[in-house]
């Protein structure tokens, strides 16, 4: 669970180095500053949940080194949304190999603290993210396109 933690926290750091590149004044898409600052916190809340869970039940939390993006420079949304999509489909690989840990060993508690807790948010946000890279996919490098985009997107974001 301790791998986990920092799975959680590397994700955190690539959805905040989203929302900085997409809130950067030579960038302006507010949309998507606004859509990678909730994943951020959302990541930063399951991190949180496991160092929690893990003092609760009496282990020992072991932070690793969490190196930044190799590029920061996220050039479109459509490259930013397809690197989400791997980083949560990695997050799920993850989750359902610590699970699979807890079944192994027998332990009902932390099997049902991770499906209960982590599952099936981890798949809406693969969907969410493979039905926004689509949409991007077809955008192209249509300038309107993208501001419709990020306008709609900026709305959605806004009534969460």
């Amino acid at each position: 669970m301790n791998e986990q933690i920092n799975v959680e926290l590397m994700a955190f750091y690539y959805y905040l180095s989203m929302a900085a590149y997409f809130g950067r004044v030579d960038v302006a898409l507010p949309g998507c500053k606004s859509f990678f600052t909730q994943m951020h916190h959302e990541e930063y809340k399951h991190a949180l949940k496991f160092f929690n869970y893990i003092q609760m039940r009496g282990g020992k939390v072991h932070l690793c080194a969490i190196s930044p993006p190799d590029d920061q420079d996220w050039k479109c949304p459509l490259h930013a949304f397809k690197t989400a999509l791997q980083l949560e489909i990695e997050v799920s690989r993850k989750l359902v190999a610590v699970n699979a840990t807890a079944e192994k060993y027998g332990d009902l508690n932390a099997s049902d603290f991770i499906i209960t807790g982590f599952m099936e948010d981890q798949m809406k946000s693969v969907n969410e993210l493979g039905r926004l890279t689509t949409v991007l996919s077809g955008v192209g490098d249509q300038a309107l396109a993208r501001f419709i985009f990020d306008k709609d997107l900026l709305k959605k974001c806004s009534e969460k």
